[in-house]
């Protein structure tokens, strides 16, 4: 019997309007932008906010309807699943092309093909099971339509939100036009420059039209370029110092002040490797460039010795937990059986005798309880067929696309893919999403994919090679992604009374849009600031990429430094073998076994401390600029933390009011981005 929900609309018609349509798409664009460059800076996937400007929106003209906020808001959010999952996997193709022996170019139509494709069947991929699922909690999904529901009732979130949007929107447009007036990127705090632009200039009006002034100036300037020669030789990297972004401080208050704590220790790490490693043996005049920089082995080897120890982690304490469990359970039988020994003793001991009865042997018992269980299995399979033919048709297109794609025209260089490996993916595909949404239902929390799991036999059974690992992989997590997608919003729909067809329909659209729209976004980011950049870094991408190079390492039983060492970390090492052969260089050829275990331990003591490794990997992998920055949100979440943990009530209401106006800090800033990239990428077009 279905929800009572399901048969409930409003009272007007569907709440597929034209407006929901046309705002969705609308907020969608600035979402997918938002996600994508929030997510390749810092790896956290940006979405908040939008069912708050749905309200706005929706409240221009006419009356609120919290039915139409969730078609806009499910538009919104699919848009952006698609275009997070493409960059949480695809930027690891040119971050480690140094590092295999195969190359595939990012392209606009292989972005394209992984969104539409995996994104649509994503959809449809978990709708057998849900309503299982529409059981649980979904404890994440509550704040959620608690705000579309409460919205229309509350005029202070908006105006809230529209008050921190503007004054953020001011402060960034701010900061882009005096950088663009003065050639000097203030985006980072202190600029990289030796001198920035901004101070010869200033240095030359006042030597012109203030003569004292000058004088002063001048004192400063000398000053300033003999501490600065005398802690950095080379001018200070772009990926140094605090990011002037109130968007990324923001995500720190997001995360939490614990997992912010942990970002910031790996920026801290990162800050350290770059002053006793890099910063006093370069060449002068020498910029240390970010790729080469997450690429030394104090950097590459320790995030491998993280990210594995968190693995191992997870692993054992699931393992002993399994069983902990086992030798209760057996304890309990043991308990169980010996008092019904005691029972049957007791009858026997009433009875006339023991029975004669034929005992039966170990072979016999398995071959009739398996005659017994012929005939509920074929049932089985056939209600499976039944209830299940969805399932069974989505993995089917999702075997046939895949082998087209991957083996059979294999349009995409270097990408190729074993039909049996394929083969092995889609009933693992199926468990792994429905163990996620089990998870996600259940605790509001998503620790992964076991999809991941297959790199250990794709690699080492199938031979596959690196960047098909990457491609493949990156269209099973926007699967799977889409699949959580609409499940989740079928929640919000029962609990505000909206049918489970049009929040499908919503989805279905966003996915769709989303397809086109984000293959576009990504694309031109990626052609006009590159992926694995200290301006886009793409931790998770990198993240992936070093779990997938350290399996490819296993089975060759070397280390990158000996055969897929880039090129231009090498140079930073041999600079420091130059200058520091004497003291350190018997140990550099030892570096990635030392780091790797220093990883290790790391992971394992986070790990037993309950705190986050993969924040703290995360920290490691983007630039400082950017984790000193986080660390201001998370100092401002651990202030409203202390000061409210006595009273939960007080907590919870100011941390929503804080969380309003910082999705307006962060919705402010992604549009004037948005629109600043669009108008300088038209201009470099135009070549003005």
């Amino acid at each position: 019997m279905k929800n009572d929900a399901e048969g409930a609309e409003t009272e007007r018609g569907s709440p597929i309007t034209l407006r929901s349509i046309v705002y969705g798409s609308l907020v969608g664009v600035l979402y997918i932008f938002l996600a994508v460059y929030v997510s390749l800076k810092t790896g956290v996937v940006f979405i908040g906010g939008m069912t708050i400007l749905g309200y706005i929106l929706l409240s221009i003209r006419g009356r609120y309807n919290p039915k139409e906020n969730v078609v806009l808001s499910s538009i919104v959010d699919g848009t952006v699943c698609v275009s997070a999952g493409v960059v949480a996997g695809l930027p690891a193709l040119v971050i480690f092309a140094g590092r295999t022996l195969y190359y595939t170019p990012i392209t606009l139509e292989l972005i394209f093909t992984i969104s539409i494709f995996a994104g649509v069947l994503g959809i449809f991929l978990l709708l057998p099971f849900k309503e299982e699922f529409l059981k649980m909690p979904w404890p994440q999904v509550v704040p959620l339509y608690k705000t579309i529901e409460g919205l229309g009732a509350e005029a202070s979130a908006k105006n809230r939100l529209l008050k921190w949007m503007g004054i953020s929107a001011a402060y960034i447009g701010g900061v882009l036009s005096i950088s663009y007036t003065l050639r000097s990127d203030l985006t980072i705090i202190p600029p990289m420059e030796t001198l920035p632009n901004w101070w010869t200039r200033l240095v030359d009006f006042a030597k012109t039209w203030n003569p004292p002034l000058y004088n002063n100036l001048s004192q400063i300037q000398t000053a300033y370029q003999f501490i600065g020669q005398a802690m950095a030789p080379s001018p200070l990297p772009g990926f140094m110092g605090v990011s002037n972004s109130p968007l990324i401080a923001s995500i720190g208050y997001f995360v939490g002040w614990k997992r912010a704590a942990m970002i910031f220790l790996g920026g801290v790490y990162s800050l350290l490797v770059w002053v006793f490693f890099e910063n006093q043996f370069l060449q002068p005049g020498r910029f240390v460039d970010y790729g080469s920089h997450i690429n030394l082995p104090q950097i590459f080897y320790l995030a491998m010795g993280v990210l594995v120890a968190f693995l191992a982690w997870g692993f054992i304490k699931g393992a002993l937990e399994w069983l902990d469990n086992r030798k209760k359970m057996r304890a309990l039988q043991a308990q169980l059986k010996a008092q019904s020994g005691d029972h049957e003793t007791r009858q026997l001991g009433e009875g006339e005798g023991f029975s004669s009865a034929p005992v039966m042997s170990l072979s016999e018992q398995i071959r009739a309880q398996l005659s017994q269980a012929r005939p509920l299995i074929k049932d089985w399979l056939r209600l499976a067929v039944t209830k299940y033919k969805t399932v069974l048709a989505v993995l089917a297109v999702f075997l046939v696309g895949s082998l087209l794609l991957f083996y059979v025209f294999q349009p995409f260089y270097n990408i190729r893919i074993n039909p049996l490996f394929m083969l092995l993916s889609a009933p693992a595909l199926l468990i792994s999403s429905w163990w996620s949404a089990i998870t996600l239902s259940e605790t509001g929390f998503l620790t992964g994919f076991l999809t991941d799991l297959l790199a250990v036999p794709a690699i080492l059974a199938f031979d596959i090679n690196f960047p098909s690992l990457i491609v493949f992989f990156t269209l099973m997590t926007v699967m799977q992604a889409s699949a959580l997608r609409v499940i989740g919003w079928f929640k919000v729909g029962r609990e505000l009374k909206v049918k489970d067809r049009t929040v499908l329909i919503s989805v279905l659209y966003g996915v769709l849009f989303g397809a086109i729209v984000g293959s576009l976004i990504v694309f031109l980011l990626y052609e006009t600031y590159g992926f694995g950049t200290s301006y886009f870094p793409a931790p998770t991408a990198a993240i992936t990429g070093i779990f997938f190079l350290s399996i490819l390492q296993f089975k060759e039983l070397v280390f990158p430094s000996s055969t897929m060492f880039a090129a231009q970390s090498l140079t930073a090492v041999q600079h420091f073998q130059q200058l520091y052969q004497y003291i350190f260089q018997p140990y550099v050829q030892y570096y990635p076994a030392i780091f790797m275990i220093i990883g290790l331990i790391v992971g394992l003591v986070l790990s037993k401390l309950d705190l986050s490794p993969i924040s703290f990997l995360v920290g490691v992998l983007i630039p400082p600029a950017y984790s000193f920055s986080i660390m201001l949100g998370g100092g401002l979440n651990y202030y409203v933390y202390r000061k409210n943990k006595e009273n939960t009530e007080e907590y919870l209401e100011e941390d929503s009011r804080y969380q309003q106006a910082l999705s307006g800090v962060s919705a402010g800033e992604g549009l004037v981005y948005l629109v600043w990239i669009m108008v300088t990428t038209m201009l470099m077009m135009l070549g003005i």
